[in-house]
């Protein structure tokens, strides 16, 4: 665990290693950059992340406030130099937010061209699930393939890409276990550890991240289950764990959570096909819904579900600033959780540098304490019937 949390903490420490060694390195602004295509070239994926700490008044010239605060973060570490060792820079159309940021930084490279801003590609995915946009994707994922071509000197072969797939499908169904060492019922990894364990392998090198994981899998799934409320955490994607500490220090165990640097980021499975492409892109395009990549009623559905498959007692729902898809989400959410009993906490409109945070440890406190005791009365009233039987 402390190597993956080193990865975690120290995120570009793989990536210059990596480089020293020859390797090209690749950025990835987004959660459906096909790794599987970079890695069968030998090159190295990397997830562009933000920083809270930064100052975001910095990127003012460049970037309306209208971003929420975490895009507007990694936006300015890509113009600030953080990635300047990255050779490449993919960009995909996960959110509209990120679709307008590619823009941004093709005109910046060539209005501002002293600005650090790596060589840009943009993977345009489409998520509407029609034939139509399954035939778009499969010719846009040949398209990538083509240039990674280009960027390193040489063809990918099927039998490269077929490894790739199967080296990822390793790290995802590694991931998968770990879901499963966090519900449902008994707990055995907070949900702080499991974002470490997660987001490592964003920073890493696919076979040593499988490594590090099963060692801590088969070490983990021998602790005594934790104690304390098991919530569910959705809302703005969490790609720093200060939420989660905060949560767990009142008592509570985050069990799961739908956003892509937890546990979406191991959704869905890549199929070795006749033609790997095949696989590939069926399973970013099929995977569950996202927040700005679905219907309403299809992210009900999902959140259902995952609430259920976690066995989680209560939900979260912490939404950064002018992040407006979770927020679109959230009313029939709360409508279709609360007719099942579920108790659910809004916070809204929060900081990416996670500000205010004894009003918001008052806040959880209370939803923790008000779980726990209803679960007390629950049992109290089911030991009280037993005693009269």
């Amino acid at each position: 665990m402390e190597e993956l949390a080193r990865a975690y903490q120290e995120r570009d420490r793989a990536a210059l290693e990596w480089k020293a060694q020859g390797g090209q390195v690749v950025g990835c602004l987004g959660s459906d950059v096909p790794e599987e295509l970079l890695i069968a070239a030998g090159l190295l994926p990397v997830r562009v992340c933000g920083d809270p700490e930064a100052d975001l008044e910095r990127a003012d010239p460049y970037i309306e406030h209208a971003f929420d605060p975490r895009v507007r973060s990694q936006f300015l570490r890509i113009i600030d130099g953080s990635y300047s060792y990255l050779d490449h820079l993919v960009v995909s159309s996960s959110s509209d937010a990120l679709v307008r940021v590619f823009y941004y930084l093709r005109e910046l490279r060539r209005t501002e061209p002293e600005l650090p801003i790596p060589d840009l590609y943009f993977f345009d995915l489409l998520h509407t699930r029609y034939r139509t946009s399954a035939l778009y994707n499969r010719d846009r994922a040949r398209d990538l393939r083509r240039v990674i071509e280009g960027w390193c000197g040489r063809s990918i072969t099927e039998t490269d890409l077929a490894q790739a797939i199967a080296m990822c499908e390793e790290n995802r169904r590694l991931l998968r276990r770990l879901s499963e060492l966090r519900a449902p019922g008994a707990p055995r990894v907070i949900g702080a550890q499991a974002l470490e364990v997660i987001g490592a392998s964003m920073f890493l090198p696919r076979q040593e991240h499988s490594r590090l994981v099963a060692v801590f899998l088969e070490d983990a799934g021998t602790k005594d289950p934790l104690p304390g409320a098991r919530l569910f955490v959705t809302g703005s994607t969490q790609d720093h764990v200060r939420f989660y500490e905060l949560v767990e220090s009142c008592g509570a165990v985050v069990v799961g959570e739908d956003h892509d640097w937890g546990a979406r980021h191991s959704a869905g499975v890549a199929e070795i096909t006749a033609d790997p492409i095949d696989g590939v892109v069926d399973r970013y395009h099929l995977r569950e819904p996202g927040a700005h990549q679905s219907t309403v009623s299809e992210r009900v559905t999902a959140l259902l579900e995952h609430v259920h498959d976690t066995d989680a007692q209560g939900l979260i729902a912490f939404i950064y600033e002018a992040d407006d898809a979770p927020s679109w989400d959230f009313p029939e959410q709360r409508e279709a959780l609360e007719s099942e009993g579920i108790p659910v906490l809004l916070l809204d409109r929060q900081s990416y540098k996670l500000e205010q945070t004894d009003e918001l440890r008052r806040r959880v406190d209370a939803f923790v304490g008000s779980i726990t005791r209803r679960e007390q009365s629950e049992r109290d009233v089911g030991c009280e019937g037993a005693s009269h039987e």
